[in-house]
């Protein structure tokens, strides 16, 4: 297991390359885990219990999105606060960051189960599933606590540049997901809400084995602090990186749940097409996105150094490399369109469904080059403390993507109308890509403080 490490020293071409490739190989693991579980409970519990997931997945991922947003952000501080070598204060920042969101995750998991019928008549869940429905999601909302600790040491670790630390959490808890899932379905023939008892379980084993490693880390690091002292300055400059952050992940989930009745209005077999070519979107998205990661954590850590030379440096360095990993990513499953559609669907049964994946995949997926690149200036915009310019970016692709869906939705004859979810983003991309790079080219991104750097470095 690796230390501590600065991302702007030595040679930063490599480091960017050896940063990535952990983040990328747990966040493919991860989407594997899910296909596997999904898979499983399929298979050893029926389709009703499959559609009971699906049916709270949105909401589900929209109460996760407040959480590990606000971390992701909080991620990035602890980034700057590294590059400073402010050790004590990052530690009280982490354990002051990790009771407030303990907090808000104790809350959540009451709401949830106290109003969970009323939650589910909201939503309008069927009947037929809602009894399932109701105890995976209850089981799963009981469990944010844990989940919530995996993921805050998820980006803490990305921050301060332990870059196999995610991957071998990631590993550890994929073993006992796949494991504890194949002994409660399979085995004891339990319901669907241990499922998601071995997801708590699994993300419980990784906090744990988190906590043990970094009371480690900062035990070599000589770091010494005793309780939690509540900063106002340091609780502010958490918010300021957290905050948007959260909203910008909120914003994303929030569109997607708005869009998605449109994808249900269309034929059972265009939705299965669609559903399939959204798994190898998620799978490209984990590539590119998990690449970019190295840009963000690099450029806060420079940040926190007052390097501007390496925060240059890296920006030319991340576009490289996220363009890299995205195209090698594209090609393989545009070439592969119909294999991997393959794993999931019958080319002949299930020839409606098959066309519509492949043809996603193959037309409407390099389109998101554009997101590429949305979200690399998301990491700088992050990095640097633009925060509010990062959510106004988001947000204009949020609205747009919704706009143009259902302007598509209504011109697209029938039989072409699952097309126009994928449509709508290609157009929601390019909108927020000419967005963001004017805001990059005039410089409205800079904060006072990468001004001040920028003018130092100037007069040298």
């Amino acid at each position: 297991m690796n230390v501590p490490e600065k991302l702007y020293e030595g040679n930063m071409r490599k480091k960017y390359f050896l940063f990535a490739i952990p983040l990328i190989l747990s966040a493919l693991l991860s989407q594997s885990y899910n296909f596997i579980n999904s898979m499983m409970i399929g298979k050893f519990i029926g389709s009703d219990a499959f559609a009971a997931t699906a049916a709270t997945a949105q909401l589900i991922e929209f109460i996760d999105s407040i959480l590990y947003g606000y971390l992701t952000g909080v991620g990035i501080y602890v980034s700057v606060l590294f590059g400073r070598n402010e050790r004590k204060r990052m530690l009280n920042v982490i354990k002051m960051n990790f009771l407030i969101t303990s907090i808000a995750a104790i809350l959540f998991s009451v709401i949830c189960n106290v109003f969970c019928d009323q939650i589910f008549s909201f939503l309008n869940v069927n009947q037929e599933i809602y009894a399932n429905a109701a105890a995976y999601f209850t089981t799963y909302t009981c469990g944010l606590l844990a989940l919530q600790f995996n993921w805050g040491f998820t980006y803490i670790s990305n921050g301060m540049g332990i870059t196999k630390l995610p991957l071998f959490a990631s590993v550890l808890a994929g073993i006992f997901n796949i494991s504890l899932n194949y002994l409660f379905l399979s085995v004891l023939n339990m319901g669907i809400a241990y499922s998601a008892l071995a997801t708590v379980i699994s993300n419980s084993v990784a906090t744990v084995f988190y906590f043990v490693y970094y009371k480690g880390v900062f035990k070599n690091l000589e770091v010494k602090s005793s309780g939690i002292k509540f900063n106002i300055i340091d609780l502010k400059s958490s918010f300021s990186y957290g905050a948007p952050s959260m909203m910008q992940q909120m914003a994303m989930s929030s569109c997607t749940a708005i869009v998605s009745p449109l994808a249900n209005s269309c034929s059972t077999a265009a939705l299965s097409g669609y559903s399939v070519a959204n798994k190898a979107r998620a799978l490209i998205l984990s590539v590119y996105q998990n690449s970019s990661k190295a840009n963000t954590n690099l450029i806060a850590q420079a940040m926190g150094a007052k390097r501007i030379d390496k925060i240059k440096e890296g920006i030319k360095i991340g576009i490289q490399q996220g363009l890299a990993f995205f195209i090698v990513t594209l090609a393989l499953f545009v070439i592969f369109a119909k294999q991997f559609t393959g794993w999931f669907l019958d080319p002949v049964q299930d020839a409606e469904s098959f066309k519509v994946s492949v043809n996603t995949i193959q037309l409407l997926f390099p389109f998101i080059i554009f997101n590429v690149f949305n979200n690399l200036f998301h990491g700088i915009f992050r990095a640097v403390g633009s925060g509010k310019i990062m959510f106004i970016s988001t947000l204009i692709y949020a609205v747009a993507f919704v706009i143009y869906a259902y302007i598509l939705f209504d011109v697209l004859p029938f039989e072409f109308k699952i097309y126009g979810v994928h449509l709508a983003l290609s157009a929601a991309y390019i909108t927020e890509v000419l967005f963001a790079t004017v805001i990059f080219i005039t410089g409205k991104w800079k904060t006072p403080e990468y001004k001040k750097l920028e003018a130092q470095n100037n007069t040298l």
